[in-house]
């Protein structure tokens, strides 16, 4: 298996091998347990235990602000505090839940953050400097618990002297951290990201705050206990354990891991069933809570934000921003339908059915119990399109949400299960303008992640079943008793209509076919680029008429982006095409489009300019080389700078070598004699025809342009297309070919006559194209992508002559642009730049032809 696919596939494969093992320790330790067991600690869990952990939530949240506070005074950015306290405390509420701090957490603080000048690079310090905030409490009272404290909550796991030494280790780790902050004064910096060490008050404070933090997050729970239960020492052991291991699982919010973890080492305190119901309410009050009012203020913000008209910063549609909430609405979305399932697989409270049966017949019960599953199961996936923007799945959850309100007071009268719900659209109500993509609504395969959540969702509530209804001994007439009181009955009908609800949709979804991938571009979708390219100052757009590439439009077909896909990798030739203003919805889209069908979406030679839209989407860049540009006001012949291109042309001029400028409407008469210059020149390089971001022989697309030649004695020895932009602005050539009889420096007289040309028609620029790997960065400070690529640039000449086509470029004195590629990060560029060559060559194979 490939290192790629090994980083793709570990995560989960932890992931869902934890839950198991999670799933399998709390099936040991609670098959004992009475489901009403469980009920009845719930209950006698009073208003003083669920009020004073709200109190210690609120704290722990206040306190978790400091960590921002804290980074912002190590970095030096003047914000007020105010905003960053609760930027930081919407993002703790947000990661805490959803997982993946370092993903979910950055989204809302780039959400906020942005608007008040903190660049990416701050960010990125900012989130550095809070992962090691967060870590240091940690291993401080890790640290502490287990050297001086080891028999807490191993219950001789481990040995003693084991936990002593792995206690010792922490504590090292944290005095190493304070003293390298005294000790070393330069910074560190890890693959081209320079991190600044804080000062010792710095780290000293970074030490209290993280410790304190989680001493008000273990309290949360504490309160919750019951006055037998354990000692505070043992319950901070405990959950730092837990914590620990349901953070390296990367299950969002440790769900499962946590809890076992939990329930195992608090068992010889506590009864297991006041274990499950303290951990029920602590998700409750530590999570839910906290994550509906962060989703509630960040929607807010949205609507606030449309209202007033920002600015184009903080009103940038951005992967990281404006996709948070539709991210989190998928989130409550599966959540919907994980309550509903569960509320299948538990008994109804027999009071309120009775209520019920004095009025409604026993049928509909039944009916609306077997619904409400299939409610749930449905709310699973649509989840996953919920979370991609699509707009009628914005519609369907909104129906699935009104009908398990309707079922949920229908089957039971859970009033409490139904405003739940009911909170819920309120919640989707003002995001109905995240969910304007017009995408199939299963159009792509689900990912490993999704289908585990799916999977684990539906088993646990079989579980969860299985463990309420335990006393009822099972028989096959189970199935067909139908009556009021008949919930285990109702449960195995509803848990078989789930699964194979499931089954069949996961049936159909599979062996569909995809929509293909890459379309190319009809004569239809061609005709519709020209309006667009035409108003275009840049000549690259024309690469576009090759009709090798997929074209993504926008809605209203004013702009478009041209793309290619080799393997995972999805890249997108340039900038978007046309106006500046569609230029961030393409992007996001391309962007979309391309995780929709688990690509990596890169963008293959963007403008210096433009690098700011591709930061906003969280993408990183790299150079790629530069750009050579000929000003063409003031060019000439004249001077001792151009007397080896006057003795070029005079000697052409001399050999009877004529140049002329063919207009496009002529060129189909002179095809076949430009063909076979082409195949000459084929045939002498031992070369094959390239594609993608460089143009290749066809009739179609050479007779689109006028085309540039040089005749001697009346035949075509070398020729060019030529492209001309918008307003007189930019010339280029795209196809350039010379023949075997042509003479020698034929294609540096091409180039000067139609410099010459450009210049008396009013251009501004002849456009010599990108030297690849030239112009990067240098010296023992520069990346390590620069390194490499340095050297490939200084002796890769049998791959490929960098250093002599920036040579021969730079003898026409042009001016160098920078030329970059945006990608995600953390991705092989190796691997993505032989995807590049493998698209611009028509394979691996042909790359180096």
């Amino acid at each position: 298996m490939s290192p790629s696919k090994v980083r793709t596939f570990l995560p989960i494969i932890v992931m869902v091998s934890l839950l198991l093992a999670a799933a399998w320790v709390l099936y040991q330790e609670l098959h004992v347990i009475d489901y009403h067991d469980v009920r009845q600690a719930l209950r006698e869990l009073t208003l003083v235990h669920v009020g004073l952990a709200l109190l210690f939530t609120v704290a722990n949240f206040l306190v978790s602000s400091c960590y921002d506070l804290l980074a912002f005074s190590h970095i030096g950015k003047p914000v007020w505090r105010v905003r960053i306290a609760a930027t930081a405390i919407l993002s703790y509420a947000v990661s805490n839940s959803v997982g993946f701090t370092l993903l979910s957490g950055t989204a809302v603080r780039h959400r906020f953050y942005s608007r008040w000048g903190v660049t990416t690079s701050d960010l990125s310090r900012i989130v550095v400097f809070n992962s090691a905030t967060y870590w240091l409490g940690l291993f401080a009272l890790a640290g502490w618990s287990l050297a001086f404290h080891p028999g807490m909550f191993l219950q001789g796991g481990i040995a003693n002297h084991t936990a002593v030494g792995l206690g010792i280790l922490c504590c090292l780790i944290v005095v190493g951290y304070l003293a390298l902050s005294v000790f070393r004064r330069a910074p560190i910096r890890v693959r081209g990201f320079t991190v600044r060490l804080p000062t010792l008050p710095t780290a000293c404070g970074q030490l209290l705050v993280s410790v304190v933090d989680w001493f008000l997050a273990a309290t949360v729970l504490y309160v919750l206990l019951p006055d037998t239960g354990p000692s505070y020492g043992i319950l901070l052991s405990a959950f730092l354990a837990a914590q620990l291991l349901g953070v390296l699982s990367h299950v969002p919010g440790g769900v499962g891991v946590f809890d076992s973890v939990m329930v195992v080492l608090l068992g010889p305190y506590l009864p297991l069933e006041q274990i499950l119901a303290v951990l029920i309410l602590y998700r409750i009050i530590y999570y839910i809570i906290p994550l509906v009012i962060a989703l509630v203020a960040l929607v807010g913000d949205e609507l606030k934000n449309r209202q007033a008209q920002l600015s184009r910063l903080s009103h940038s549609v951005s992967y990281y921003s404006v996709h948070l909430a539709p991210k989190v609405l998928s989130l409550f979305t599966f959540i919907a339908g994980v309550v509903l399932l569960f509320s299948g697989a538990t008994p109804a409270e027999h009071e309120r059915l009775h209520w019920l049966a004095s009025t409604l017949p026993t049928s509909l019960f039944e009916t609306t119990h077997f619904l409400n599953s299939l409610i749930g199961v449905g709310l699973l996936i649509l989840a996953q399109a919920v979370s991609r923007r699509i707009e009628v799945a914005y519609y369907l959850v909104m129906a699935g949400l009104a009908a398990g309100v309707a079922t949920s007071l229908l089957r039971a009268a859970d009033w409490e299960e139904a405003i739940l719900l009911v909170f819920l659209i309120l919640a989707f109500i003002p995001a109905r303008h995240f969910f304007d993509r017009q995408a199939a609504l299963f159009e792509t395969r689900f990912s490993p992640q999704w289908i585990a959540a799916i999977l684990v969702a539906l088993g646990a509530s079989i579980w969860l079943g299985m463990f309420a209804f335990r006393h009822v001994e099972y028989a096959n007439a189970l199935w067909w008793q139908v009556g009021l009181n008949q919930d285990a009955p109702r449960f195995l009908r509803a848990s078989l209509g789930s699964a194979v609800m499931l089954l069949a949709f996961s049936a159909w979804h599979l062996m569909r076919p995809l929509q293909k991938l890459i379309q190319v571009p009809g004569e239809a979708e061609i005709s519709q680029t020209l309006a667009i390219i035409h108003d275009q100052k840049e000549t690259l757009p024309y690469l576009a008429w090759l009709k090798d590439k997929a074209l993504l439009f926008n809605v209203a077909r004013t702009g478009f982006i041209m793309y290619g896909v080799n393997g995972r990798t999805w890249v997108a030739m340039g900038d978007p095409v046309g106006p500046e203003e569609v230029a961030p919805g393409l992007i996001r889209e391309f962007i979309e489009q391309a995780n929709d069908y688990g690509g990596m979406p890169i963008f293959y030679q963007v403008r210096p300019n433009t690098l700011h839209l591709y930061a906003d989407l969280g993408m990183s860049f790299i150079k790629l080389g530069e750009e050579a540009r000929v000003a063409l006001p003031g060019f000439s012949l004249e001077g001792k700078a151009n007397k080896n291109f006057r003795t070029l042309i005079n000697k052409l001029e001399r050999e009877n070598v004529t140049f002329r400028i063919i207009p496009a409407e002529q060129v189909a008469t002179a095809m076949a004699q430009l063909k076979v210059v082409s195949d000459d020149w084929l045939t002498t390089k031992s070369v094959s025809e390239k594609h993608f971001s460089l143009g290749c022989f066809d009739a179609d697309y050479i007779a689109r342009f006028p085309v540039a030649v040089l005749k001697k004695e009346g035949s075509i020895v070398a020729f060019a297309n030529v492209w001309s932009g918008a307003a007189g602005e930019e010339l280029s050539v795209d196809l350039m070919r010379y023949s075997s009889a042509a003479p020698t420096g034929a294609m540096d007289s091409l180039f000067i006559h139609l410099m010459m040309w450009g210049r008396d028609n009013h251009y501004q620029w002849f456009n010599l194209g990108m030297s690849p790997l030239s112009g990067l960065e240098k010296g023992p400070t520069a990346p390590l992508w620069a390194k490499v690529a340095g050297f490939v640039y200084k002796h890769g000449e049998t791959l490929y002559n960098f250093e002599g086509l920036r040579a021969y470029k730079s003898k026409f004195r042009p001016v160098w642009q920078a030329r970059y590629l945006a990608y995600p990060g953390k991705l092989g560029l190796p691997m993505v730049m032989a995807d590049i060559a493998a698209l611009s060559a028509g394979g691996y194979r042909k790359i180096f032809r």
